[in-house]
């Protein structure tokens, strides 16, 4: 028997036929079938409607971000310059300044030692714009730099240097540094050069050297020489009163050969009450040359006194007397003559600080202090400890002594 399709039988049941249970439960299942096609169509069209309203507001969203997005950055070439020079040279057109040194080296030929040079280098501007001259840096601290610092367009100025002679001796060759505004030429160098020719020539060496031991009479001899027709030594200036100077023609022992037709000698001395020290100063020799009127001459060398002592101060510090703390004193002879040097006696200004000479050599002495823990007395004590010697010199020196007993 033939099963009547769901359309049939709901014909037959809308015209009163009853529905047979098999054909109900058909009739469920095609129900079951078609309520879940029509909730997928319902399902895909609400599907269809929320997905166009979607894309619809996010259309929206994006016009409104558009619509207020910044700008965009300018590429790098379109960037402000950072100042009115970047700007002026970052323009291929503008006023720029054109620095022209009619000469960048010059040589001065022969000079005197201890006479300036001085130069004026001639700068132009042949540019448009102000030509400014921004520093002159020479290469020592010999040579000095003036400069103009504007030059206008179409106007010239001047650099000048100038170099102290009184070191050199020989061809000397000075620069400067020039540093500017031109794009084209912000730095170069300027050069000046001489031969310093010494009209008066110093030896064995160019300098007075007095050395020796206090209480002696020091000296140190120059030999002066010139080629010059007006040369002669006339006046000596010495720098300290201890010391004096003197002037005569070179002996035909004391001339020097190669060192100028004519020559003198000049004696420097020191006196014996001459410090202890490093003697300094310039001795000044009127020369009678017109190139070179004056020489200097500098002063070195070490003044000693015939006895030292090391350490020149005993010191204990803060100290424990029981701790048997000593300390120890070179007494030095310097004087060669004295070969029989002894030191006679060490004494000690503070009570309980004891004092013992023990002879080494004829160069040396040591001295020993001590502490003597039943007589120091408790708290700071400041004396000296006095040492005599047989030096005709220094038969006495004094030494600080310094301390805190607890």
């Amino acid at each position: 028997m033939r099963v009547p399709s769901w359309l049939e039988e709901q014909t037959l049941y809308n015209q009163g036929f009853a529905r047979p249970a098999k054909w109900s439960g058909r009739k469920r299942q095609e129900d079951s079938v078609k309520d879940g096609l029509t909730r997928k169509w319902n399902d895909s069209k609400e599907f269809g409607v929320v997905t166009g309203a979607l894309a619809l507001l996010s259309a929206l969203v994006s016009s409104v971000a558009l619509a207020q997005a910044p700008a965009a950055a300018p590429a790098p070439a379109a960037l402000a310059a950072p100042d009115a020079k970047a700007a002026a040279v970052a323009k291929p057109g503008a006023a720029q300044p054109k620095v022209v040194t009619v000469e960048e080296a010059k040589n001065v030929g022969t000079v005197a030692k201890g006479e300036a040079i001085e130069y004026a280098f001639r700068i132009k501007n042949e540019g448009k714009a102000d030509l400014l001259i921004n520093d002159v840096k020479p290469s020592c601290g010999c040579t000095i730099g003036k400069f103009d610092k504007v030059i206008k367009p179409g106007e010239e100025g001047k650099i000048t240097l100038t170099i102290d002679t009184k070191a050199f001796s020989g061809p000397i060759s000075k620069t400067a540094v020039v540093l500017t505004n031109d794009p084209a030429k912000a730095q170069y160098s300027l050069t000046l050069s001489a031969y310093v020719k010494p009209f008066v020539e110093v030896a064995p060496w160019g300098f007075f050297r007095i050395q020796g031991l206090v209480g002696e009479e020091l000296t140190s001899e120059l030999i002066l020489g010139s080629d010059e027709a007006d040369f002669k030594p006339s006046k000596v200036e010495v720098p300290h009163p201890y010391l004096s100077a003197a002037l005569a023609p070179a002996s035909e022992k004391e001339r020097l050969e190669g060192k100028g037709k004519t020559q003198w000698k000049v004696t420097l001395k020191a006196d014996k009450n001459s410090p202890a020290g490093i003697p300094s100063g310039e001795v000044k020799v009127t020369t009678g040359i017109a190139k070179q009127p004056e020489l200097v001459i500098k002063v070195s060398g070490v003044i000693n006194d015939s006895v030292g002592v090391l350490p020149s101060q005993v010191t204990f510090g803060t100290f424990d007397p029981k701790g048997g703390l000593t300390r120890e004193i070179d007494v030095v002879n310097r004087n060669s003559k004295n070969a029989a040097f002894k030191v006679t006696a060490a004494e000690s200004g503070v009570p309980g600080v004891v004092t013992e000479v023990k002879s080494s050599d004829s160069t040396k002495v040591k001295v020993v202090v001590s502490i003597d823990p039943k007589v120091i007395k408790k708290g700071p004590f400041d004396g000296w400890i006095t040492i005599r010697t047989n030096d005709a010199i220094k038969g006495e020196i004094k030494i600080p002594l310094r301390g805190v007993s607890l």
